[in-house]
């Protein structure tokens, strides 16, 4: 009850609240709808910032692009036909050495050639050619080979005062000389140009079909080839003039002081040369000519020519004249040439450089060595000192076969006893000694040797001694004795001795010429002894018809 009647005291205040809350929720639509204007007016203006920043990024890449497009050919496969001069130009701007190439390519079209354009490995360039060809009304069949239709202008007529520019003068001049030859090239006989395929060209309905043949795209011109071939006959006459202009002097006359000097040798001293030519090494001309490899080229010739007058095979009479004379000419030919003595120079020079290095070398150690003595060292001494070790060689056992392995005749097998004696292998010790052994040999070898030579050695003294002794003693028994006691004694022992008792002489001797008869000496003379041992009774029974200890049996 008591609420009600608050109710009803207060029915204005309740009408104000409502009143301003509701003011207050339309203020805050009023700040929300404001809000969300100024947050789309934002956002369509970020949007709007956006796309324009997309389409200048388009017009720039859109813009490349072209430029791209005009300073390189385009892609496409039917592009728009340019001035053939300018496509020329930019050609031989960025490929200035193929001035001369594109004149032939241009030349081959005219004549009536086919172009294939596979073989060049720069595709830019090949772009370009494309170009070119096709702004010259060039047409390109189904294999790619590039042909100029029949009844068109000539490509040299149309860019060739422009291409002329860029030739060299050499291409300049061959441009000049071909030109005549173009006009009158015809157009009927076509040839394809190809590496490796033969590709037909295009078929032409009214004109019967055309000989073809191939040409390989780096195969020179006949031009070219031509030139080729004048310039090697022309090195090969350069060559024999120069020959001939350094064989002047070989084959020009000797002097005639030199003549009469040779002239005056005589016979022993021309054989003494023949000799010594003929006995010197071939592949070393100073020593055949005797001269010094520091002598000028004249005082050389000089000495060829004596040579050859006391030489040569018709003024001297000795067997080995005209090789000794043939083995002259050729040394001095070799010192002729200034490429061989330059080198037989430098060959000798090194030789000499070597002899007098080892020379100081030899001066450097015997000096460290002196000072080694006397207790003085200084720096690289010891390197002077050391002894160098020779580099490891193969024995004599290593390189060759024992006698009975002569090398030349293959293994055989023996089946039979050799009718000729088989050489032993000798000293085989080397193929199993050690080095200590090897040592150890070598030691007792040369105490074998030092031993042998004392004692000859101290024979031959004493042999001097008694030689000289043995002399005065013959000396002094030659002059006061006519026989020494010694072979006084020695004839002595050779006399017989004499008998104790000498036999009696019988009575008849010296009274009767023979001596008598005697009955009982004189009947059993000449008769044999018989033995009558029953043991060998059987060895005079033995007979061929007697019974014995063999049995016989006669048929």
């Amino acid at each position: 009850m008591a609420k009600d009647r608050r109710r009803r005291r207060s029915p204005s205040t309740s009408s104000s609240s409502d009143s301003e809350s509701s003011e207050e929720e339309r203020r805050r639509r009023r700040k929300k709808s404001s809000r969300h204007k100024e947050s789309s007016k934002r956002r369509s203006s970020k949007k709007e910032e956006e796309e324009e920043e997309r389409r200048e990024r388009s017009r720039k890449a859109k813009d490349k692009r072209k430029e791209k497009r005009r300073s390189s050919p385009s892609d496409d496969p039917k592009p728009e036909l340019d001035e053939p001069e300018s496509v020329l130009c930019l050609i031989l701007d960025r490929y200035p050495d193929v001035a001369s190439d594109l004149k032939q390519l241009l030349e081959m079209l005219d004549n009536g050639q086919g172009v294939d354009l596979r073989g060049i490995s720069e595709k830019s360039l090949v772009k370009l050619l494309k170009k070119l060809f096709q702004s010259l009304n060039v047409d390109q069949n189904e294999k790619g080979i590039f042909l100029l239709p029949p009844l068109s202008v000539p490509t040299l007529e149309v860019i060739g005062s422009t291409l002329r520019s860029y030739l060299k003068p050499k291409d300049y001049n061959e441009f000049l000389n071909s030109g005549s030859q173009n006009e009158q090239a015809k157009v009927d006989d076509k040839e394809v140009v190809d590496v490796a395929v033969l590709v037909d060209g295009p078929k032409e309905k009214d004109s019967a079909p055309s000989r073809r043949r191939v040409i390989g795209p780096e195969m020179p011109s006949r031009e070219l080839l031509a030139a080729a071939a004048e310039l090697t006959q022309a090195e090969a006459t350069l060559r024999e003039a120069e020959e001939e202009v350094d064989n002047d002097l070989f084959i020009g006359p000797p002097p005639p002081a030199i003549v009469a000097e040779a002239e005056s040798a005589n016979e022993a001293e021309r054989f003494e040369e023949v000799s010594r030519i003929a006995g010197a090494e071939v592949d070393k001309p100073y020593d055949v000519l005797a001269v010094n490899w520091k002598m000028s080229f004249d005082n050389i010739k000089k000495r060829y020519w004596k040579l050859s007058l006391m030489v040569h095979p018709d003024k001297c009479s000795h067997p080995q004249a005209h090789q000794a004379f043939v083995i002259l000419n050729r040394a001095f030919k070799d010192l002729q040439d200034p490429d061989k003595r330059k080198a037989i120079d430098e060959k000798i020079k090194l030789k000499e450089e070597q002899e007098q290095f080892e020379a100081e070398l030899k001066e450097l150690r015997e000096a460290a060595r002196w000072r080694q003595l006397q207790g003085i060292s200084l720096e690289g001494d010891e390197e002077l000192l050391a002894v160098v070790k020779e580099a490891p060689k193969r024995d004599e056992w290593m390189t060759t076969l024992p006698p009975e392995r002569k090398p030349g005749m293959p293994p055989r097998q023996s089946t039979s006893f050799s009718k000729t004696g088989k050489e032993g292998r000798g000293d085989t010790s080397v193929w199993t000694d050690s080095p200590s052994d090897r040592a150890e040999k070598a030691k007792l070898n040369y105490l074998e040797a030092y031993n042998k030579a004392k004692a000859i050695s101290d024979v031959d003294g004493e042999n001097s001694k008694r030689s000289s002794n043995a002399s005065l003693v013959d000396e002094y028994n030659a002059s006061k004795r006519s026989v020494s006691l010694l072979q006084k004694h020695q004839a002595k022992g050779k006399q017989p001795k004499k008998k104790s008792k000498q036999p009696e002489k019988e009575e008849w001797v010296g009274a009767h010429p023979w001596k008598p008869w005697d009955r009982e000496t004189d009947l059993s003379a000449g008769r044999k002894k018989v033995d009558l041992d029953s043991k060998n009774m059987g060895q005079g029974l033995t007979s061929r018809f007697s019974s014995g200890p063999t049995q016989r049996n006669f048929l």
